[in-house]
């Protein structure tokens, strides 16, 4: 037991220096880039200006006059970019510093809070928690800005909280359209009309104040967002997935974004059978990176099925998905270097379609495994 007790102690300094070095290392990326965060668009909607109807008329070209910075390309929700608007207040040096530190406090919260709703002990809240946090994926968020994490926090509260609040906030997962779609599937399919009216409410709180805002039309701005997302698909902007391949078919881009997520659904129906709430998050979460395209970032939403693994080690199934989550947390970055690769180049191409079956076939094989084990 000492021993045991003495190994403990190893792993629990080892992981606690990785994980505060990789979160520092995040930090300072942050102050450097932080090139997703969609500072600059809710600057223009801070200054009455429709964001939407910026970029669909060519002005986000990175010319002198673009007041657009960097891939700040504004494909999200208009609650997202009203939600923003406190730090539009500061400068940008300022608002990412605060930006970021909004990050990591989520990214330190979000495995607990998952980890104490399961009934995880101690010292696996801990080894989750800094796995996750020492993970490349995890720096990447980080440094990038992104607004994933943001999202997933709010995400996963209809499966932490029984509440009409839980439900409520849950709906700020909107804003991210290629994570929160799946979350109304799920309400959708278990034909809770409550749960599902209160998630709408911050995606129509938020669309009518950014109308009122920027003085747009409310019909007319309500499909902006999605004219947004055909505009940068047409220009190839977006990560490929198994599904990409239509394209090369001629299927219109529309119906390249509709034929996945109608398999994506029929999936969602038959996944809310599952009785372990962890592991229905878990495919669930695990079902929006398969069917919708993703950025490298966006693979913390594989934190689940860490926790999930975890927790249920002895089962071989687990096994094989620790090794897909490190894969995706660690090992692609080492393959990184060997290639010559930047991690904002593995959604695309080879290594797009390539990890997108990965995904595919853990999700498949998660879910044949027990239908067949029911």
């Amino acid at each position: 037991m000492k021993l045991i007790y003495k190994y403990k102690l190893i792993i629990i300094f080892l992981l606690t220096l990785v994980a505060i070095t990789s979160v520092f290392k995040a930090f300072i990326d942050a102050q450097v880039i932080s090139f997703d965060f969609h500072f600059s668009p809710a600057k223009l909607v801070s200054e009455g200006i429709n964001h939407y109807q910026y970029i669909l008329e060519g002005n986000h070209d990175h010319g002198p006059n673009d007041k657009i910075m960097y891939e700040q390309n504004g494909v999200y929700a208009q609650g997202l970019f009203v939600l923003l608007l406190p730090l539009t207040y500061l400068d940008w040096d300022q608002a990412k510093l605060v930006w970021s530190l909004i990050n990591i406090i989520i990214g330190i919260l979000l495995p607990i809070l998952i980890c104490k709703k399961f009934s995880l002990n101690k010292f696996e809240t801990f080894m989750v928690t800094s796995i996750f946090l020492s993970s490349t994926i995890f720096r990447i968020h980080i440094g990038y800005g992104q607004q994933t994490l943001l999202s997933y926090f709010f995400f996963i509260f209809p499966f932490l909280y029984n509440s009409k609040l839980s439900s409520i906030f849950s709906g700020i997962s909107y804003f991210k359209f290629n994570i929160g779609y799946v979350l109304f599937f799920y309400f959708l399919s278990e034909l809770n009309l409550k749960k599902l009216v209160l998630s709408i409410l911050p995606l129509v709180v938020g669309w009518l104040l950014y109308s009122v805002i920027t003085d747009t039309n409310i019909f007319i701005n309500l499909f902006e967002p999605l004219k947004l997302i055909l505009y940068w698909d047409s220009d190839k902007a977006f990560p490929v997935t198994i599904f990409s391949l239509l394209k090369k078919f001629n299927f219109p881009n529309l119906s390249v974004l509709i034929i996945p997520l109608i398999i994506n659904f029929i999936l969602i129906i038959k996944i809310k059978h599952i009785k372990d709430n962890l592991l229905k998050l878990s495919l669930i979460s695990l079902s929006a990176i398969c069917f919708m395209p993703h950025q490298l970032h966006d693979y913390v939403l594989l934190l689940p099925l860490l926790i999930y693994s975890v927790k249920n080690f002895n089962l071989f199934l687990s096994k094989i998905n620790l090794l897909f989550v490190i894969y995706f947390f660690f090992i692609l970055r080492i393959i990184s270097f060997f290639f010559n690769i930047q991690p904002w180049e593995f959604p695309y191409n080879f290594w797009g379609y390539f990890n997108n079956l990965i995904c595919l076939v853990i999700l498949s094989y998660n879910y044949l495994l027990l239908k067949k084990s029911n």
